[in-house]
């Protein structure tokens, strides 16, 4: 593997958003691309080579050639398009990760785009502030007091449509009802669907439930509790049965809502939902309630994990929403989503004779590279569950690539809401 390092630098310090990402930090990086080493220096954001190297740099980033040769392409192969992946491939990424690491983590995941385009090239990308649905978004925002037990909550939630089914839409794990804008404002799905996303307590515009004490404790969610706040947010809005699309957390808690309260539902749709994970290994999520763990050390994990062929405007959307909502909600919703949800106990329980349910995943979803666990896994497992593939999208498909998602949600939505009659 051939790198041209001056040519690499010289993108890196013309690059606005790697010296902004990079800013106020001062570090020396060495990175070890297989049997490559280059040696950097950050000094107040402006990246030089390091002329010193006699002593250990205070990030280290290492992979083998491997990893290197199928990561530096145009078009990277799933399992390869960022460098969150290079620690699969038996790289580490080494440092302080208090002071380095996790307030920095945007950065070097910028730093490495930027080594791929000085290899590679740049991919062509669609139109970074581009706006697929403007004269068709028309969503309105309101509140409703809903209660669940002795529990009381200020939900927020937006819709939009006039089509005769009525179609729900649940965001990912610390995020908001933000992500599914551009659905909201489509108007091919506005003439089919009366949508309706909300805000789960605790999370974008809705507040904590009243009377917790939400300022002393951590935001630590059970699965029961979400799949209750989920349909007790369909009971008070009065919703006949509606068609509950969820992507992420959203879409392992359509998967147990389809084992748990199908009742309430007429079709599901988990999206990059997985049929079990904790047999990977538990995940402690504590990393991300640390005080001293920089928010930015999940959310740009989160950009990371965006399609590589995404328009870029909309990627750092879903970054920008995951930035702004409130620290630990992300984790307490992780914890469900790697630790408590698992069909091998009762996926039993669905019954797609009464009520549909499809699994869909993104090509570039982190479920495709284990299909003993994810998606397939589910329709592998339980009868009568469609799993569909679509190409060239990621894990946060309705906000990331919107337009190309709209296209290909359209068929599958319009074959539940025949299959559900």
């Amino acid at each position: 593997m051939q790198i041209d390092v001056e040519h690499f630098i010289q993108l890196a310090q013309q690059d606005a958003e790697l010296r902004y990402k990079f800013r106020d930090l001062s570090a020396s990086i060495h990175l070890a691309l297989g049997d490559v080493a280059i040696h950097l220096q950050v000094a107040d954001g402006m990246l030089t080579t390091r002329k010193d190297v006699s002593s250990q740099a205070d990030i280290e980033i290492k992979g083998p050639d491997s990893f290197w040769t199928q990561a530096l392409v145009v078009q990277p192969s799933v399992g390869y398009e960022s460098l969150s992946m290079v620690q699969m491939h038996g790289g580490t990424l080494e440092g302080d990760f208090e002071r380095h690491l996790a307030p920095y983590q945007g950065a070097l995941q910028r730093l490495f785009i930027v080594l791929r385009h000085a290899v590679a090239g740049a991919a062509q990308r669609p139109d970074p502030a581009f706006e697929p649905y403007w004269e068709t978004d028309c969503a309105i925002g309101r509140y409703v007091f809903v209660r669940k037990g002795d529990a009381k909550a200020r939900v927020y939630y937006e819709e939009a449509g006039h089509g005769p089914v009525t179609l729900v839409l649940q965001h990912t794990a610390g995020a908001d009802s933000r992500q599914y804008r551009h659905m909201l404002a489509n108007p091919e799905l506005q003439k089919r669907f009366h949508m309706i996303a909300w805000d789960l307590p605790s999370h974008g515009k809705s507040l904590p439930p009243t009377g917790e004490r939400w300022w002393e404790q951590d935001y630590r969610p059970s699965k029961q509790e979400l799949l209750e706040w989920s349909t007790a947010i369909v009971n008070t809005l009065e919703l006949d049965r509606p068609i509950y699309l969820g992507c992420s957390v959203g879409g392992q808690l359509a998967l147990d809502l389809a084992a748990h309260h199908a009742d309430h539902y007429r079709a599901f749709v988990a999206l990059n939902g997985w049929y079990e994970i904790r047999s990977r290994g538990r995940y402690n999520n504590d990393i991300h309630r640390k005080p001293t763990t920089s928010t930015d050390f999940f959310a740009s994990k989160i950009l990371a994990a965006t399609a590589p062929e995404a328009p870029e405007y909309s990627a750092q959307e879903v970054y920008w929403v995951y930035r702004s909502n409130y620290p630990g909600v992300y984790a307490g919703d992780n914890d469900y989503f790697m630790n408590e949800h698992d069909l091998r106990e009762d996926g039993h329980l669905i019954d797609t004779r009464k009520t549909p349910v499809v699994v869909v995943t993104g090509e570039y979803d982190g479920s495709q590279l284990y299909p003993e666990n994810g998606g397939a896994a589910v329709a592998r497992h339980i009868p009568g569950v469609d799993h569909i593939v679509l190409p060239g999208l990621g894990h946060f498909a309705p906000s990331d690539d919107p337009v190309r998602f709209c296209e290909a949600i359209l068929p599958i939505l319009d074959d539940l809401v025949q299959r559900s009659r």
